[in-house]
């Protein structure tokens, strides 16, 4: 009886994961109808800060991108999210956030003719074991049905956190720190290229990122990301110190 049991119970746990009764709230954690595929339940989906504009378009000026496209203003829920996606483990989430850039993107008047990624130094990948701004990327380009090059661009030296560094300074970290890779380099010579990242705060990883592009000969390039600060303070312009509010 014990070892029928335990048949049973297994058999149960196999078809639970391959066909799940429900799915999770990636905010809450409640258990929602896996029919819902932005993988938020009503009440978070109605709380989530949408975001529609460019918060940084008085500003643009100063980037080398042309346009950032936010899904949300980045707060406790993007940051709920997102932590479970880079720091939990919880990289299933890719697929619902993947939905929501994808949605963003085509609410845009111009399509991207290539996504990538914004990329990860190799040491950081190693020890998360994944780039989460590569798997929204994948994600979103297979919901649009649009080219997604993977590994077009590479972090080529580690720049260690800058979670508490403002924009300046951030600028000055990142300072040749991408590239592009080899065998790409003709790839986006007229293109307009939309590099995915997770979050942007001061602009400064998409900046440097961006430059590289349009040195190559990118024609365009746009940035879409999930969550977005609401913009910076202080313009580089005048001198100031960037504080992200």
């Amino acid at each position: 009886m014990e070892w029928n049991s335990f048949l049973i119970d297994s058999g149960k746990a196999v078809l639970s994961a391959v066909f799940p009764e429900n799915i999770y709230c990636m905010c809450c954690g409640d258990a929602i109808d896996p029919s819902v595929r932005s993988g938020l339940c009503s009440r978070c989906a109605e709380k989530m800060p949408w975001a529609l504009g460019n918060p940084f378009h008085s500003y643009m000026e100063e980037f080398a991108f042309d346009d950032l496209l936010p899904c949300v203003r980045y707060g406790s829920y993007a940051r709920k999210i997102m932590n479970g996606l880079k720091n939990g483990g919880q990289n299933y989430m890719a697929q619902s956030v993947g939905l929501m850039l994808a949605e963003r993107l085509q609410l845009s008047w111009d399509m991207p003719d290539v996504l990538a990624a914004v990329p990860s130094h190799k040491s950081k990948l190693s020890k998360r074991g994944y780039n989460q701004a590569e798997l929204l990327a994948g994600s979103a380009a297979r919901h649009l049905k649009l080219p997604y090059q993977k590994g077009l661009l590479v972090k080529t030296r580690a720049t260690g956190s800058m979670r508490m560094a403002d924009g300046r300074t951030r600028r000055s970290m990142l300072e040749d720190s991408f590239a592009i890779t080899p065998r790409f380099e003709d790839a986006v010579a007229g293109k307009h290229v939309c590099l995915v990242d997770d979050v942007v705060t001061t602009g400064s990883t998409a900046d440097a990122c961006a430059r590289v592009l349009k040195a190559a000969g990118a024609a365009k390039v746009s940035v879409l990301c999930f969550g977005a600060s609401s913009g910076v303070r202080k313009s580089r312009a005048d001198g100031g110190e960037d504080e992200i509010f």
